[in-house]
Formats: C-alpha cells, structure tokens, sequence
C-alpha cells in the first residue's frame, strides 16, 4: 500500500517571516525525501487561501507548513492536527486571506470524501510582519531546519504506520 501524501510550504517570500513555511519547503526539496509507503507531493503554496484545497484534493495525507501566530515564542515549532486549530472566529491564527480553518472547513464541504487528514508543522512568528521585512527575522530564520526535521519525522510516522499495516 501506498499514501498519496502532500507537503506544503505556506507564506509570502516578499513577507519576511511568513516565508517561513516555504523556506522549510526549499531544504526538503533539496533534500528530495523518498520514504518507503509514501508517494510524497511537495507544493509551493505561496499564495495560500482557497488554492489549498485543491493542493489537498484526493491525497490521503498532507503536511502543511505556514508560519503561525500562537502567542508563542518566535521560532517555537508546534506540530499538531489541523482539527486542533484555534476556532476561526478567534484572532488570525493564518496570515493568509482566507485562514486554514476555514479553507479546510470549505474544502471537505465541496469535495465530501476527497479532503486528506491534515497536520500542521506551525513556526511561530511571534508578531504579525511587517509588509517592509524581507528577510526572516533570527529566532525564526533558526527554525527553518528543525521545521523540515520536524516534517520528515511527520513522514516516517506515517511510513510506520502503512509498512506495518502491509
């Protein structure tokens, strides 16, 4: 057996932090993973919002990286279940236009059946950035390797989980 999973990198590369979830994209390209049981999809999705869904559509599995304001500290790196996001009524937790929760929500109500079990890898952004920031500030720029580690033990998890079931 074989899992249709997706990996994607979340942000705006012109937004400072938020770029973080597409820097964290970029070592796993380089790092090209191949994981036994795992057909893995890497996605840019720069442009967030509803274009998510249709990234997700007919994979079982996905990942999706994104920088998130948690009340955390900046460069802290949550790994949890999309079903474990804040309500969306509550402040912005995505820093995209239409939030995850919400695009996860619209897409499992349009394509019933067709919507994979989601984790996020979150990197807290501390603050909202700045439209002027260009680069990753440091405590976040420093969790760009730990966050591709923590999406490749995501992975191994899931290849653990379909080579004991076969």
């Amino acid at each position: 057996m074989t899992l249709k999973v997706s990996v994607l990198g979340c942000g705006n590369s012109l937004v400072g932090d938020d770029a973080v979830g597409l820097e964290v994209l970029r070592i796993l390209e380089e790092l090209s993973p191949e994981v036994p049981g795992l057909d893995i999809r890497l996605v840019e999705a720069a442009t967030g919002g509803l274009d998510i869904i249709e990234y997700l559509r007919d994979r079982e599995r996905a990942v999706i990286i994104d920088a998130i304001l948690g009340g955390g500290q900046a460069g802290e790196i949550r790994v949890f279940d999309a079903t474990e996001i804040p309500d969306p009524v509550a402040p912005a937790f995505s820093l995209h236009g239409i939030d995850l929760p919400h695009a996860l929500a619209l897409g499992r109500r349009l394509y019933p059946g067709e919507m994979p079990r989601v984790t996020v890898v979150g990197i807290e952004v501390g603050r909202r950035p700045e439209p002027t920031d260009r680069r990753l500030s440091p405590p976040v720029a420093a969790a760009v390797e730990p966050g591709a580690e923590a999406v490749l033990a995501v992975l191994h998890e899931w290849s653990r989980e379909v080579c004991n079931d076969a």
